[in-house]
């Protein structure tokens, strides 16, 4: 379960992404000769105007080629004689399989009204990429198309979140209001606070959550020494301060309030609130994990790439089902999407970087830039293959 989760998953993401560059290049006007899931050699496609639609045998990424991205000089005579032999080669298969005999004078005849059709095609479609090509666009047309897909990313991870919101239909606990659901029997609490009791402040810091509360409460516990805690509550919408001592709990060798939270049910509002309040925690704990990445704080061995990504993906399944396909859904795609924005030659973020000059009006010379791409494209092969490495010793 865990590989056909993580093709479904993988491909649903990397379709979003490509989506974004494919819908944005299309705006713009830009030829698109090829829109792919995945990578390898073609399992299914149909061409549909200019673009082929296609999906391709490794479920790892996917690819919009726009023309005019290279800066290429096109060679006429270069691609006659290249076309000219793939003619030949088709024509000879053709009369093979067919059993025909033809003669010398037609065979050159066919050949040459081959050729010149495809002639035709190909400097008309050159014609296009020198008027419409990528790099003829503005830099603003250019900076969307480009960061196109990790916004796709960014939104669909924000849909996620509140569809799973949704099906949860109460505020996950770490966001709800410190509202007291049920006090322990062994609490002191008991008899100062009720339930409905909804905890403002603890020794004058103002509360917004449960998760702020627990904070301080742990806080607290560390040197506790049998001193009052001031609590102000709202009851039956009225401020009360109720002093209230902690109880020792053995399970968790900590000073407790002995509380328990009201589940509270979620609103539209609170959703959409919540949705992107989640995803700026997803966010900020991707970067803290890129910049430990960099910093040497974790090893890279600790990586997890697509290889690894069926054992991470069935573990989560057999613990939470579809629901946690869901979360799993949100943090891949955050992560793409941030990973896609690192300024790394040959990645959205590393293309971005070489945009950005031209807005102050800075040229780079585009044969420069798609050198240091290719290097960064060497770079992150080399990377994936170590990634890939470590994912397979996981196994054993």
């Amino acid at each position: 379960m865990g590989i056909i989760f993580t093709i479904i998953i993988l491909g649903i993401i990397v379709f979003i992404h490509e989506l974004g560059h494919f819908a944005t290049a299309k705006y713009f006007g830009m030829p698109v000769t090829e829109f792919a899931i995945g990578m390898g050699p073609r399992l299914l496609s149909v061409k549909k105007e200019e673009t082929v639609y296609s999906i391709r045998i490794l479920p790892l990424g996917g690819f919009v080629n726009i023309e005019g991205m290279q800066p290429e000089k096109f060679d006429l005579e270069a691609f006659k004689k290249e076309r000219m032999d793939e003619i030949i080669e088709e024509l000879k298969d053709e009369i093979n399989s067919e059993n025909n005999e033809i003669k010398d004078e037609q065979f050159i005849s066919e050949v040459e009204k081959r050729l010149d059709a495809a002639v035709k095609q190909e400097l008309k479609r050159q014609e296009n990429i020198q008027k419409n090509g990528f790099f003829t666009k503005s830099p603003f047309s250019r900076f969307i198309v480009l960061i196109a897909g990790v916004v796709m990313n960014f939104i669909s991870a924000l849909v996620a979140l509140y569809i799973m919101l949704s099906i949860a239909g109460v505020v996950p606990p770490q966001y709800s209001q410190a509202i007291v659901g049920e006090i322990e029997q062994n609490s002191k609490a008991n008899g100062k606070l009720k339930v409905n009791d909804k905890i403002l402040t603890i020794n004058g810091k103002n509360i917004a959550n449960w998760s702020e509360m627990t904070k301080k409460i742990g806080e607290i516990s560390q040197n506790y020494k049998n001193e009052d805690v001031i609590l102000k509550v709202l009851r039956d919408n009225k401020e009360i301060t109720e002093n209230v001592k902690l109880a020792y709990n053995e399970k968790t060798r900590s000073n407790i309030l002995g509380i328990h939270l009201l589940s509270q049910k979620s609103t539209f509002g609170e959703r959409i609130k919540i949705s992107f309040i989640m995803f700026g925690d997803y966010f900020k704990l991707t970067l803290d994990g890129v910049k430990m990445l960099v910093t040497g704080k974790v090893a890279m061995k600790e990586m997890t790439g697509p290889v690894g990504l069926p054992k991470v993906i069935g573990e989560a399944y057999g613990q939470g089902g579809l629901f946690a396909m869901l979360g799993v859904f949100i943090l891949i795609s955050i992560n793409i999407g941030i990973m896609n924005l690192l300024p790394i030659p040959a990645l959205d973020g590393g293309r971005l970087i070489f945009i950005i000059p031209e807005f102050f009006g800075i040229k780079i010379n585009k044969k420069i830039e798609e050198k240091i791409h290719l290097i960064g494209m060497i770079f992150l092969l080399v990377l994936m293959m170590i990634i890939v490495f470590f994912d397979v010793t996981k196994y054993f």
